[in-house]
C-alpha cells in the first residue's frame, strides 16, 4: 500500500473578497468566507492531481491570524531560543 502525499499551502488574504460558502475549519455553511489557501495531491501514473480550495469564515480567519501572531511572538520551545541544548 503506497503513501498518499498531500500538500497544504496557506496564505493570508490580500484584498478581501468575501463570498458565501462553507468554512473548512468550523464546517458551517452559508457564511461569508475567504479563500486562504489550497490543499493539493500530486498526480502520477494512473492518478489525477487534485486541488481543493480552503476557505474560512470571519471568525476562523481571526483565530488563524491570532495563532499566527502568537507563534511568532512566543517561541514553542523557548529553551532552544535561549541557547540550551534540546
Amino acid at each position: 500500500m503506497g503513501l498518499s502525499v498531500i500538500s497544504l499551502r496557506l496564505t493570508l488574504p490580500g484584498a478581501v473578497d468575501w463570498e458565501p460558502g462553507a468554512c473548512f475549519i468550523c464546517r458551517r455553511s452559508g457564511l461569508s468566507t475567504i479563500r486562504i489557501g489550497t490543499m493539493s495531491s500530486p498526480g502520477g501514473p494512473g492518478h489525477h492531481a487534485h486541488e481543493t480550495p480552503l476557505c474560512v469564515c470571519r471568525g476562523c480567519l481571526g483565530h488563524l491570524m491570532l495563532m499566527h501572531h502568537t507563534v511568532h511572538t512566543d517561541p514553542a520551545r523557548p529553551y532552544v531560543a535561549a541557547g540550551h541544548p534540546c
